[in-house]
């Protein structure tokens, strides 16, 4: 693997989604203060039905392109590997077609059968043309990661959001939307335009990037008998998790209206957890995903080349920089997560629901990185298994905590969700890869790195306006922790170093 390539492509694609997510945070802020809970809680209900769409859609396809290009570059067949990503991206077309006509014809009957509000058919039916466009998209960019070529991919994400966005603004100056159901349809009016624009952009870059090649698309027979055994478990997963995820999220209000709240009040805390409280909580992972998504095809080319010890290696450092990223963010939202909030959306039950869901961080991060090495270690069967069992899961609880717990039942949930398909999809790496951790060095010590400075910085007194306050808290805990561990990796490298001249043992 060509460390220096993948971290800087790394760091771009991460820096890009940092700049993609947060123009989308401040955008969710508006939409916060346009909607309001209950509109939040509105609006996604609707995207989860449409996140279902997607997947139907897109899933399957962009990794296959992803895994195609790079097994058969890693065996010096660059012409299959073009045509390979041919077909891949007619078969998305066309599986996008398809979604999109079903959601168009079954907008009504979702609206009002599943998610229980007719308020909601306007917009998916907006949405539904969307589909044929995101899914090429998709396997545009996966073609993209698997070439290492982060920047078109990027430029094509980052212009997506900002048409997103513009859109929506321009409709929103237009004419204000009247009800709920207005303004959701003026919001995913942008999404759509955005997937059709971006589309355009992401065509002129994959045709001139595939003029730059050597090599010409050879045809050959038994691509379907590759794409298969890749597209039918990630795509199954993605449609039957996404699908399973959509009739949670449509029985959670009904299981708060149960436990005792009203039908604008479900709406409302629903909105919160989901609009505001998530949005916090998954925000940071901007900085590792990219990491993990550019990893599927870097572990792939080292698998088909059968570097089994290489495979140990990736696997232990993606595994271990998760852990040192993720289990700071943790303390800090847990001293942090209510002034957070209060900055961002001025509202304290957003915090008290970020500070509960916090200890579950560690998880959450490390299931994404996990089930991209699982994906490029040909292991979908295990991950399909693993996210249904996850999916059913939550389904079951959701039906049975809700009515009893109220919207705790719903912190609940997640955090065993997430605990389970962690556990179940890291144990199946550590089967297959044979990694090992050390839970003082790689656990604790992240840990304690970060909880020190949160905890002296309590002593300090308020410096005044509360939002530059939690700012300057923040900010002196991160720059700690950032110095503690890069003098701790000096030091190790160190005493490598000299354990190595003087022939003593070397530190691992």
């Amino acid at each position: 693997m060509k460390k220096e390539l993948y971290v800087r492509n790394g760091i771009v694609l991460a820096l890009t989604t940092l700049l993609i997510r947060s123009i989308g945070m401040v955008f969710r802020i508006f939409l916060c203060d346009t909607l309001g809970a209950e509109g939040m809680g509105l609006y996604q209900l609707i995207l989860s039905v449409y996140i279902v769409f997607a997947a139907v859609s897109s899933s399957g396809v962009s990794l296959c392109a992803t895994r195609l290009y790079a097994d058969h570059m890693a065996a010096g067949d660059g012409g299959k590997a073009l045509y390979a990503v041919r077909r891949c991206l007619l078969f998305s077309m066309l599986t996008g077609i398809m979604a999109g006509g079903l959601l168009l014809l079954s907008a009504e009957p979702i609206a009002a059968g599943i998610l229980h509000d007719q308020r909601a058919a306007a917009s998916l039916r907006i949405l539904a043309p969307s589909l044929p466009f995101l899914a090429v998209s998709a396997c545009i960019r996966g073609y993209f990661l698997a070439r290492r070529k982060t920047l078109p991919a990027s430029a094509e994400q980052f212009l997506e959001q900002v048409l997103e966005i513009g859109c929506f603004m321009l409709l929103f100056s237009v004419q204000k939307p009247q009800t709920l159901s207005d303004a959701c349809a003026m919001t995913v009016t942008g999404t759509t335009i955005a997937e059709v624009l971006s589309l355009i952009f992401s065509l002129g870059c994959y045709y001139h990037d595939k003029k730059r090649l050597d090599s010409q698309s050879v045809p050959f027979r038994g691509l379907w008998r590759q794409m298969l055994p890749v597209f039918l478990p990630v795509s199954a997963n993605a449609c039957l998790r996404s699908g399973l995820s959509a009739a949670e999220n449509a029985l959670i209000p009904v299981g708060l209206q149960r436990w005792g709240y009203t039908e604008k009040e479900a709406l409302s805390r629903y909105g919160v957890i989901s609009g505001m409280s998530m949005m916090v909580l998954v925000f940071p992972s901007v900085l590792i995903l990219p990491f993990a998504a550019l990893i599927v095809s870097e572990i792939a080319e080292v698998r088909v080349r059968r570097h089994t010890k290489s495979v140990r290696h990736i696997s232990e450092v993606m595994l271990i920089k998760t852990l040192q990223f993720a289990l700071p963010v943790t303390v800090l939202f847990l001293f942090y997560a209510e002034p957070l909030c209060l900055l961002l959306f001025k509202n304290a039950e957003a915090g008290k629901y970020l500070s509960l869901l916090a200890p579950v961080i560690p998880f959450m991060y490390l299931d994404s990185v996990v089930d991209a090495l699982l994906k490029g270690l040909n292991e979908q069967t295990g991950y399909f298994i693993f996210n249904t069992i996850d999916s059913v899961v939550r389904v079951l609880l959701t039906i049975f905590l809700l009515p009893i717990w109220g919207i705790y039942g719903v912190i609940v949930v997640i955090i065993v969700s997430e605990l389970l398909n962690t556990l179940l999809s890291l144990w199946r790496l550590v089967s297959v890869t044979r990694l090992r951790l050390s839970f003082r060095r790689h656990i604790l010590l992240p840990l304690a790195l970060m909880l020190l400075p949160c905890l002296l910085l309590r002593l300090l007194p308020s410096i005044g306006y509360g939002g530059w306050d939690v700012i300057f808290r923040i900010g002196t805990a991160c720059l700690f922790y950032a110095a503690a561990l890069y003098a701790g990796q000096k030091c190790r490298l160190s005493a490598a170093s000299l354990g190595k001249k003087t022939g003593e043992t070397r530190f691992t």
